[in-house]
């Protein structure tokens, strides 16, 4: 079961992660307690790890804010999730079964309507859900719990933008390497799908967007 220190640190990188929280203003304990109607210890013990690993910065007495991160820390991040997460995959694959693949589907689909209605946190939260399916799958506890980790140490992995037009239309091809994902993973070419995620899915040509 999932601790409430893991809960309100999962909670405050969820709405980091969706672009929720402003930049500029203030996380304070008193708050994420409210939201979460949750004690103050493990709030606190939440943001200092948030802290720790580097995703907040402490200001005394006030709070905390989102550290800023320059483009190298991100870049290198961003590239180190992208080939764990296709190890994962390709560890998965002789695993996967139809009833995942049709799961796969499903979420594709769900995407598709959080793109038509410009829903970026349910598009967040089901591209999420799609990588979980096969990362559940790999039967590395290792391998999972380092892509957790490096999840809950960057402000965002994947794309966002004020810029709406833009950001949806790399939403939608997005979604189109994941029904790609989905084909590859159903010839059941653990090789060819590590390939795909790392050589397409996972490189961008749009990282000022990340």
């Amino acid at each position: 079961m999932e601790s409430l220190r893991s809960t309100a640190m999962n909670y405050i990188l969820d709405k980091i992660q969706k672009g929720i929280q402003p930049l500029d203003q203030m996380i304070t304990e008193a708050q994420i307690c409210r939201e979460l109607n949750m004690s103050r210890t493990p709030v606190r013990e939440a943001l200092i790890e948030l802290a720790a690993n580097g995703v907040l910065e402490k200001h005394p007495r006030r709070g905390f804010k989102i550290k800023h991160m320059d483009r190298k820390h991100k870049m290198d991040m961003y590239v180190i999730l992208g080939n764990l997460d296709a190890l994962a995959a390709r560890l998965a694959t002789e695993y996967l079964d139809m009833d995942d693949f049709k799961k796969m589907n499903e979420v594709i689909d769900l995407i598709d309507i959080a793109i038509k209605y410009e829903n970026f946190p349910s598009y967040y939260d089901k591209q999420e859900e799609f990588h979980q399916i096969y990362i559940r799958k790999c039967k590395n506890d290792h391998l999972k719990k380092m892509i957790s980790e490096i999840k809950s140490s960057v402000t965002n992995y994947t794309y966002v933008s004020d810029d709406m037009v833009a950001l949806f239309q790399i939403c939608k091809k997005t979604n189109s390497e994941h029904r790609r994902i989905v084909e590859i993973f159903e010839e059941k070419n653990a090789e060819k799908v590590e390939k795909y995620l790392v050589e397409v899915h996972w490189d961008t040509k749009d990282f000022d967007m990340i």
